[in-house]
């Protein structure tokens, strides 16, 4: 059973990998037989690209900061290099499709996070990301219609509207869990009897109880952490910042292509909205969803240049946290090596 889940877990990520790489390789494509490269040149501000190229490092390292705060609050003995192992090496599984999760959480294991205490931290962690994608998107909405009064389709309030609705949901099982823990207890135990019929490993003598115990034990740690309000405001903070650097890279980008007119607080809620519909494919790296999604909010933004815009965009904060995660792969196993054999 196993190995056939791992088998389709690789199938789905090699197929949604080549989706977005030949919907990359058609923009490139595209773009060289619709845009004057010798034009774009001459207003091509290097600078701002740099710029946003380093957003992605930037963000990371933020939530490599998050990842020690957080352990930090637990009282976990995490070391600062291996909480940029989560970030770096936990983002680029994630790009890679549904091994991410259980990927990020073998390395918060392994920088320090015990067993239960790796489950609550993810699951608090989760409900901060969530919580600030929301007060993003939802900003992006207000200032979009109220303030800059722009026309938005009915079907992209909608897709937002059900994505925060599903957000709040996740959110209040998660809260639910902290601070009312015995009906969800109750039900997972009705759950794994119903399924020890039929699935052996959960057959074992004691295996249920053992299920069950380091379920308590999860549901106690999150309703503890649940009064720490400073570890829940910082963070959200932390989210907020990480990902606000994260939306800055299509600002980088529009002033890198010499363009002009429109606020860098526009953009970034702009971009929150891009981010935030994509979502709702869930092939790696939303391949399809994060390139409609920009054409749809960008288009009017970019105008003409919204190919090269959206090339950019998908090379710095898809390809890039791919190849960024696999080059600190290679030095941490680099690193790792030359230590075992000074000893």
């Amino acid at each position: 059973m196993k190995d056939h889940k791992s088998a389709a877990n690789r199938i789905f990520s090699v197929v949604g990998l080549t989706v977005g790489a030949v919907i990359i390789i058609g923009l490139l494509l595209y773009v060289r037989e619709t845009v004057d490269l010798q034009e774009l040149m001459v207003v091509l501000r290097p600078g701002w690209l740099v710029a946003g190229a380093l957003c992605v490092p930037i963000s990371q390292s933020v939530d490599a900061f998050n990842f020690y705060f957080l352990g930090w609050r637990t009282k976990s003995e995490v070391r600062l290099s291996a909480c940029f192992d989560i970030a770096f090496i936990g983002e680029f599984f994630y790009k890679l499709g549904p091994i991410g999760a259980p990927a990020q959480l073998k390395l918060m294991y392994d920088a320090g996070f015990s067993g239960t205490k790796t489950a609550s931290v993810f699951v608090w962690k989760m409900v901060a990301n969530l919580l600030v994608y929301m007060v993003y998107a939802l900003l992006a909405l207000i200032v979009k219609t109220i303030i800059y009064q722009e026309p938005i389709g009915a079907g992209t309030i909608w897709g937002v509207g059900i994505l925060i609705a599903l957000y709040v949901v996740v959110i209040a099982f998660a809260l639910f869990c902290a601070a009312r823990p015995e009906p969800v207890q109750r039900f997972a135990m009705w759950l794994l009897t119903k399924l020890s019929k039929k699935i052996k490993a959960l057959q074992k003598p004691g295996r249920i109880d053992r299920l069950m115990e380091r379920l308590e034990e999860i549901c106690g740690q999150l309703n503890a952490y649940r009064g720490d309000r400073l570890m829940i405001v910082g963070l959200c903070f932390g989210m907020f910042i990480q990902l606000g650097v994260l939306y800055c890279i299509p600002v980088c980008i529009y002033y890198g292509l010499g363009l002009s007119g429109q606020s860098v607080a526009a953009l970034i809620l702009t971009q929150s909205l891009v981010m935030l519909l994509s979502r709702i494919v869930v092939l790696p790296g939303n391949a399809g969803g994060a390139e409609g999604s920009f054409f749809l909010f960008m288009s009017p933004i970019f105008g003409q240049l919204i190919s090269v815009g959206m090339v950019l965009w998908r090379l710095m904060s898809f390809v890039e946290t791919i190849a960024i995660g696999a080059a600190w792969m290679v030095v941490r196993f680099i690193l790792h090596a030359l230590r075992g054999r000074r000893r």
